[in-house]
């Protein structure tokens, strides 16, 4: 009878084991999409943009970033952008700019999901290209 009782034991704690060694880990990764846009609807093309969070701290997993992310857009104007962060969600900060042109705008990432934001970009000078002035 004691065998039987340290062989239930034995086997409830190797099924915790088990259950716990199997546990899948959570997807921090976020797919972030931009699109930058002149005024006129026009995709535009080979225009930087620069994905980061504000102020000094960074909440991005890749060590390789320092907090940014700078890609440019293709033919169609988009970007794709896998970013990693350690919260749940993240609001980010967008920028693209294309010779004298620039816009700004921010997006709401959120772990495991796909966000996307239009970025609309003017002249410099234009106060209403959603920069900070």
């Amino acid at each position: 009878m004691k065998i039987n009782k340290k062989l239930l034991h034995v086997f409830f704690f190797l099924s915790l084991i088990f259950s716990i060694a199997s546990c899948e880990a959570e997807n921090t990764e976020s797919l972030v999409r931009v699109r930058v846009i002149n005024s006129d609807s026009i995709p535009v093309q080979n225009a930087w943009v620069h994905v980061f969070s504000p102020g000094t701290s960074t909440v991005f997993t890749d060590p390789q970033t320092s907090g940014q992310y700078w890609r440019k857009t293709r033919e169609n104007g988009w970007i794709d952008t896998e970013i990693g962060f350690d919260y749940g969600e993240a609001y980010l900060d967008v920028e693209a700019s294309k010779g004298g042109w620039k816009g700004c705008s921010f997006v709401h990432a959120e772990s495991g999901q796909t966000s996307e934001i239009t970025v609309i970009i003017k002249p410099y000078g234009d106060l209403n290209n959603g920069c900070p002035q």
